[in-house]
């Protein structure tokens, strides 16, 4: 209503002399200042009502097996964790369901039972980006055998505040706006690390589309190149020796789009190395994956730029050392080469 107000004022003024809406355009302006100086203060009011509560996961108690073992630990005297843990986890969805604050604590277990972390959270009773959040999972196919987990007795989305952050991560904060965040009461230290929660929250279309999907895309259009050079040792173009070929050569026409096969960061980007001539690293899932796309006519891309998959990262040549017009691609898990052949289908 202020600003019809205002936007009434301006058309009477624009009747009147140049003067009189100077001094409107002058009083409008300071008008808008002040109320962001306001704005500010009432933003440095509410940030220091938050308060973060420290968790040691040293001190949490542990859960041995997902299944009730009350007779065991009745005989020792003690509660059962992993009924202690569903008590809670239920009175959380009913305080939810009232709109009343929940009390949420935290459990740790070590994963010997569940494959996926679908499983896990299933059985927790409790949504898996509650789990993948919290635990820095990366995608719904991620290992988790033998893996630690720290698990919370209430639904919702954990966002960690370190700059060392997954994809999963990274879309994350890209989605939720500062303002969302900073109004947001709930914040933990956990070892050392500051996160905040936002408890019943679920990932969006987009987010949950990333996490389940966990395919590679293609580096280029299917159909538009062939397969010059397959992965594995074969005699060098160049010096005649027999090495390993750490990926594959996809021959195309010069100026054709390379893709990002998954999400990303952009690790290195090199212009004119004497091998790769024009290249481009990008990492996956926090490090544990890499891919290259080497001999590029031109590059799409900063350093350290976080990219989609699918996106256009450069384009088809034939720079370094390349006997014609293609893309050298590689894919590399935990430094190690792969055959690409053999992760994506081609």
């Amino acid at each position: 209503m202020l600003h019809i107000r205002f936007v009434l004022y301006a058309a009477f003024f624009l009747t009147m002399s140049k003067r009189f809406y100077l001094l409107f355009v002058i009083f409008y302006i300071n008008l808008l200042a002040f109320s962001q100086e306001a704005q500010s203060d009432d933003f440095q009011k509410n940030d220091s009502t938050i308060s973060i509560e420290v968790v040691k996961t040293e001190e949490l108690p542990y859960i041995q097996k997902f299944s009730r073992q009350t007779k065991k630990y009745k005989e020792l005297g003690l509660p059962d964790p992993y009924e202690t843990f569903s008590k809670e986890v239920e009175e959380n969805y009913k305080s939810i369901a009232s709109k009343k604050q929940p009390k949420i604590s935290f459990y740790l277990y070590q994963n010997n039972e569940f494959k996926t972390i679908l499983q896990l959270a299933a059985r927790c009773n409790l949504t898996y980006e509650t789990l993948a959040t919290l635990n820095k999972i990366s995608n719904a196919t991620e290992n988790i055998i033998g893996k630690t987990f720290l698990i919370p007795t209430c639904p919702g989305i954990f966002l960690h505040t370190s700059q060392s952050k997954s994809d999963l991560e990274i879309l994350l904060f890209e989605n939720y706006n500062f303002e969302t965040l900073t109004k947001n009461k709930i914040w933990y230290n956990i070892d050392s690390e500051d996160l905040i929660f936002l408890p019943n929250q679920k990932l969006s279309p987009t987010e949950r589309a990333y996490f389940l999907d966990c395919s590679l895309q293609l580096p280029i259009d299917k159909d538009s190149f062939w397969i010059s050079s397959d992965y594995g040792k074969r005699k060098n173009p160049f010096s005649g020796e027999m090495k390993l070929h750490k990926g594959i050569d996809l021959a195309a026409p010069e100026g054709t789009p390379v893709y990002a096969i998954k999400d990303g960061n952009v690790a290195v980007k090199i212009h004119d190395d004497t091998t790769f001539g024009n290249y481009i690293i990008l990492t996956h899932d926090k490090g544990k994956t890499t891919s290259v796309y080497a001999h590029l006519s031109s590059m799409n891309v900063e350093k350290d730029e976080f990219i989609k998959k699918g996106k256009v990262i450069g384009y088809v040549g034939k720079t370094g050392m390349a006997t014609g017009s293609h893309l050298h691609f590689e894919i590399r898990t935990g430094g190690v080469a792969q055959d690409p052949t053999k992760m994506l289908k081609f």
